[in-house]
């Protein structure tokens, strides 16, 4: 019974959302998980502490949505995106070859440099502004983003989610990178035929699906090859490489492409990643505003302020405002929309911190939905990808997914003698592949997007993070029983 119970948030979540809508799933999830959490044997003052933890949380997505919204909608009321259209234009003039370069190359380079939903807060208004389909352009990214969240800003979800708290040696590291780039890249080629479907569906047949699968390819190829000698720059790095060869591929003869438009997002790209890479910065923007102890609990929580990306988007608004002088700041629009979004946000992270949590008495709901996943034997590595895609889905973020289920992954391998390195390497995958179907990502997209019926999106992206899964499942049985690793 306890095992079903522990199961029953994520039921109602998935269920609730394709038949209902998101809004009505995560209020009716926060309601079942709020009872499953006392039931647990948890206390009110342990109660108020993950709430207080769940509040922080939302701010610190509430602060990228907003950050976003400020930039775009200065640039958009400047007139730069509409130069940014025109910049394209001159590079090729099929629309459906600039939306996928920008898909697969943009939401590739702000995943690299800034993690946190950066990509889906700033790809889809860009695409909508080249004059696609809301849902389109928010279904797409995301479903890009299974891929590259694998190594998010810099390499934390490998690095930081499963090197650190696992102790891994360095060798350990690289093959768990290179066979999940591997794993992904495979699996995103059957996503890729969802996105095709979704994009005949919505805007019209693919004319240019060679070049567009040559881009992915620009990008699939020096993935593989960076994950495993430098996999913390792996997804920048395979991004630039894919600019480079994308536009050497489509530019034609001696056509001039417009930079100038663009500065704004090198701009902010460059301050995104500042201090990821240069640590006397990281460690001086590094405060974080603490709260020990919550309650009395023994719970902790902080946000540190000066590493959201809120700041950079805020720094290139104000100057693009300046320089070209904007009429209007558009502070209204953001603070509108940060409303709408509060009231769905918050209670879907409540609802997975009651879960991560609710092990006070007893082993948590999320500890006992990987010891039933882990009941499989030796087809467990078929199932090993869906507990990092449960775990991203639950907890929003690759990362977090990596800590909860990392080391439940690592012991389950070792008991059924199976090699570490594979199963983590699935772990990795799945909970980058998560990403597609996170509600928190979703409704921080689909509301800077503009686009209301959050259901939509979770119901386009959903068959295809299951396909991948089982792509994944079954390239780690081959791994594990054909080439005997």
């Amino acid at each position: 019974m306890i095992y079903f119970l522990s199961f029953l948030p994520v039921a109602i979540l998935v269920a609730v959302s394709l038949l209902r809508g998101v809004r009505e799933a995560v209020l009716l999830g926060l309601v079942a998980t709020t009872g499953l959490f006392f039931y647990w044997g948890a206390s009110l003052p342990h109660f108020a502490g993950v709430i207080s933890i769940s509040l922080l949380m939302s701010l610190n997505i509430l602060m990228i949505v907003f950050g976003a919204l400020f930039l775009y909608n200065i640039m958009e009321g400047t007139g730069m995106i509409r130069q940014i259209s025109q910049s394209l234009d001159e590079l090729h003039p099929a629309r459906e070859v600039r939306f996928f370069l920008l898909a697969i190359c943009l939401t590739a380079f702000f995943e690299g440099v800034a993690g946190f939903g950066t990509p889906g807060a700033i790809v889809p208004l860009l695409l909508i502004a080249l004059g696609f389909n809301a849902l389109l352009s928010v279904s797409v990214v995301l479903l890009f983003d299974n891929l590259y969240s694998m190594f998010g800003a810099v390499g934390t979800p490998l690095l930081t989610g499963l090197q650190l708290p696992l102790h891994l040696t360095w060798p350990q590291v690289q093959q768990i990178g290179l066979l999940a780039a591997l794993t992904g890249v495979v699996a995103m080629g059957a996503v890729l035929y969802f996105i095709f479907r979704l994009f005949a569906r919505l805007h019209g047949p693919l004319q240019y699906k060679g070049k567009v699968l040559a881009m992915f390819s620009f990008f699939a190829v020096p993935f593989c090859v960076f994950s495993y000698f430098v996999p913390d720059l792996a997804t920048v790095l395979a991004a630039l490489v894919m600019l480079i060869l994308s536009v050497l591929y489509l530019r034609q003869g001696q056509t001039k492409i417009e930079y100038m438009p663009w500065l704004p997002y090198g701009v902010l790209a460059l301050l995104l990643l500042l201090p990821k890479v240069v640590s006397p910065l990281r460690h001086l923007l590094g405060w974080e505003l603490a709260f020990t102890d919550l309650f009395g609990t023994g719970l902790n929580a902080g946000i540190k302020l000066l590493q959201s990306p809120l700041i950079p988007f805020v720094v290139v608004g104000v100057g693009v405002a300046l320089i070209r002088k904007s009429e209007s700041w558009y502070l209204a629009e953001g603070m509108k929309k940060l409303l709408q979004v509060l009231v769905v946000l918050f209670p879907s992270i409540a609802v997975a911190q009651l879960m991560i949590h609710s092990g006070v008495e007893q082993p948590s709901m999320v500890s006992n939905i990987s010891e039933v996943l882990s009941a499989m034997g030796g087809a467990y590595v078929i199932f090993s990808p869906f507990i990092g895609i449960i775990g991203a889905f639950i907890t929003g973020s690759t990362t977090i997914s990596n800590v909860v289920f990392g080391a439940s992954q690592l012991e389950t391998a070792q008991a059924l003698q199976l090699e570490p390195t594979v199963i983590l390497a699935m772990q990795l995958v799945g909970a980058s592949m998560g990403n597609a179907i996170c509600l928190f990502n979703i409704i921080a997209a689909a509301s800077i997007a503009n686009l209301k019926n959050y259901k939509d999106v979770l119901s386009v992206n959903m068959l295809p993070t299951v396909v991948a899964g089982l792509v994944a499942g079954a390239i780690g049985w081959l791994l594990l029983n054909v080439f005997a690793f």
